[in-house]
């Protein structure tokens, strides 16, 4: 999967899928909103695109890049 690099946080790069499709409902189409409150603890960040009509759609690691190394 290819990745755009977005900014950091504290010196860390954050990176999203080129491929946005993983913000668009797959039942309705429309765009889902990010909810930060997806991860648990020992899990690390993740961010949950949930679409207001039918919940969570998908959940992105944005330093999924990083726990590879």
């Amino acid at each position: 999967m290819d990745y755009d690099e977005v900014g950091d946080l504290d010196g860390v790069p954050i990176h999203t899928p080129k491929d946005q499709s993983y913000r668009t409902c797959s039942e309705c189409g429309g765009d889902c909103y990010p909810d930060t409150s997806a991860g648990a603890d020992g899990m690390g960040v993740r961010i949950a695109f949930v679409c207001p009509e039918h919940g969570v759609h998908s959940v992105v690691d944005p330093f999924e890049e990083e726990r590879k190394q």
